[in-house]
């Protein structure tokens, strides 16, 4: 069902231009389609289904043609189901009562079934231009966030020049983060390896301060993005507050398939002893809250050791390996 809906929406996008001799064809199409199941169902159940196939007929051509392919469809249904299956036949003499009944609320039907479904058509169109401003938008933040960072970059290695030691870890830190930027343009077709995605955030910092440790995960669609957040808010904090403040501190990260949950655990030990905030930042609802559209939950725990996050994700949004992945 899910693969029939995304066919008919790439049909929608790509249909003709409304009001095009392409639409107008479309509705014909269907329509001719629909008298030939028509006339094939006449012959199992005479006079018992009038615009039973015309129905489907014309929601295809305003879906696929517009709004003027739509009404066509429903007023060529209309007469060819009243002279070819009306009685007397392949005329357009009188009707009964009951043939006028039929054909009103046909009309009524069609014309209320044509307007949804060139509303829809509609708000598709509009999606699909907010979606390209939203790509044009991203496409020149990143740009401009990529040039910061190639100034800050020249900047530091010029002033640093003659400290080469800490150039390497600036440097590398900095290429880095520039790699996280880039991952929130990634195709989102593509899977992302889960300790792919946790190396990229926790490199900033030094991968000698992370224990990952878990089976093989591919993450598809846009969870690898919300999780990079709620991944790079967890770093963050703990850079700022948490276990990374400290020389010692450490953070474990493990993750398992327990029945048919996900789950993810980050434990920060050997940081400043945590107390619990007075209130709720926007960084810990963004971790809490940031999930809650794939069926998952973050839920975070300021224990006395270290800060504890625990992410609880449904098992079919992640694709299990075969080999162990530690680090």
């Amino acid at each position: 069902m899910h693969r029939l809906s995304n066919v008919m929406n790439a049909m929608v996008r790509r249909g003709p231009r409304p009001g095009s001799f392409e639409a107008y064809g479309i509705a014909i199409a269907c329509v001719l389609a629909a008298t030939l199941v028509r006339q094939v169902a006449d012959l199992l159940a005479p006079n018992t289904i009038y615009f039973a196939t015309f129905i489907p007929a014309l929601l295809f051509a305003a879906l696929i043609g517009g709004l003027a392919a739509g009404a066509t469809a429903t007023l060529l249904g209309g007469f060819i189901t009243w002279w070819m299956f009306f009685e007397p036949r392949f005329s357009f003499e009188l009707a009964t009562k009951n043939h006028l009944v039929a054909v009103t609320l046909y009309l009524f039907a069609g014309a209320l079934i044509v307007w949804t479904a060139n509303q829809y058509r509609e708000l598709l169109a509009k999606i699909d231009e907010e979606e390209k401003y939203r790509r044009i938008v991203v496409d020149e933040l990143s740009h401009r966030v990529r040039n910061k960072l190639a100034t800050i970059y020249a900047i530091l290695r010029h002033e640093l020049r003659d400290q080469p030691n800490i150039w390497d870890t600036v440097s590398g830190r900095l290429q880095a983060l520039s790699a996280a930027d880039d991952f929130l343009n990634r195709d989102e077709k593509a899977g992302v390896e889960l300790t792919a995605l946790l190396g990229m955030e926790v490199e900033p910092f030094g991968v000698d301060r992370f224990t990952c440790s878990g089976p093989p995960v591919q993450l598809f669609g846009k969870l690898p993005m919300v999780l990079a957040l709620v991944f790079h808010e967890l770093t963050t904090n703990a850079a700022k507050y948490g276990a990374l403040v400290n020389p010692g501190g450490h953070i474990h990260i493990v993750w398992q398939m327990n029945g048919d949950r996900f789950e993810i655990v980050w434990t920060e030990t050997g940081g400043p002893t945590v107390r619990l905030p007075s209130r709720r930042s926007f960084g810990s609802h963004l971790v809490e809250r940031s999930l809650d559209s794939f069926g998952g939950e973050a839920r975070l725990d300021f224990v006395q050791q270290g800060v504890v996050c625990r992410i609880k994700l449904p098992g079919t949004l992640v694709q299990l390996g075969d080999r162990p992945a530690a680090g």
